[in-house]
């Protein structure tokens, strides 16, 4: 799955850099030919898992627990995973409060660019390191309000891990905030759901996970500083009742331009 010369790179890479260990606990589905009714197989799992073992049997720093969606119920709630492949990368020492901040979770396959965020994020959990502003790092403290920030992206965006680091890089500074990448196009009904026409599509809703019942969104595509991202969180937790318009976030894959959005049922602010 990784060619061995990348192998080799990250083996030096992880050795020099890896400070602290970092576990990936990884949800998938049992293997079998025999047809579920209502069970759809899950074509990324496999080349997911392969993935992961490969990174695993690099360094000892980092471990990898399998976990089977239709089975391990515990773990599926304890860190609200709600669809597979699922990968959910934290420190060793993230004590198991049932509260998902500084656990990180990408849906999908991490190929193409969104592999570099992978690794990257790896480092930076063990590391314990983030690149926040100081002025973000400040607001951030003062968030004692659960935010789930879900950041759509696809292989070949070279924009995309700019935004998924950022997000990540939130929810490591806070608990309260639940950062989750997804694979936009290997989750293409939930893309619709949330009208991505362009990565990276960042929705932003209060509350810290799909239970938590948070109503008041706001979706924007492109790629915008941290500062800005934290105007949009504030937006989120105290919402006007007026039409509001979103920053104009920075490059897409797509060249559909954003527009005016319009507030519309249950406080979703929509960018067409």
């Amino acid at each position: 799955m990784i060619p061995l010369k990348d192998q080799e790179f990250l083996r030096e890479r992880f050795g020099r850099e890896l400070v602290n260990p970092v576990k990936i606990d990884f949800f998938t589905q049992k293997e079998t030919s025999l047809f579920v009714p209502g069970r759809q197989p899950c074509q990324y799992c496999k080349p997911t898992r392969q993935m992961l073992e490969e990174l695993a049997a690099l360094t000892d720093a980092i471990s990898l627990r399998q976990h089977f969606f239709d089975e391990d119920r515990q773990a599926v709630a304890l860190y609200q995973v709600d669809r597979i492949p699922a990968i959910v990368l934290h420190a060793s020492n993230a004590a198991p409060t049932g509260r998902q901040g500084r656990w990180l979770k990408y849906y999908g396959f991490p190929g193409g660019h969104e592999f570099v965020t992978l690794i990257e994020t790896i480092v930076d959990i063990s590391r314990g390191t983030q690149s926040l502003s100081e002025q973000a790092r400040k607001r951030l403290r003062k968030l004692k309000q659960d935010v789930r920030i879900q950041v759509f992206v696809t292989p070949a965006c070279p924009y995309c891990p700019q935004m998924a680091r950022l997000a990540y890089h939130l929810a490591l500074e806070n608990p309260h905030v639940t950062a989750e990448v997804i694979e936009a196009g290997e989750f293409p009904e939930l893309s619709q759901r949330h009208q991505v026409r362009a990565v990276p599509t960042t929705v932003i809703s209060a509350g810290g996970g799909p239970a938590s019942g948070g109503d008041d969104k706001v979706t924007f595509p492109g790629v915008v500083p941290d500062n800005v991202l934290m105007d949009i969180i504030d937006r989120v937790i105290h919402p006007s009742p007026l039409t509001e318009t979103p920053p104009e976030g920075g490059p897409t894959t797509s060249t559909a331009e954003a527009k005016t959005p319009t507030r519309r049922g249950g406080g979703k602010i929509i960018v067409p």
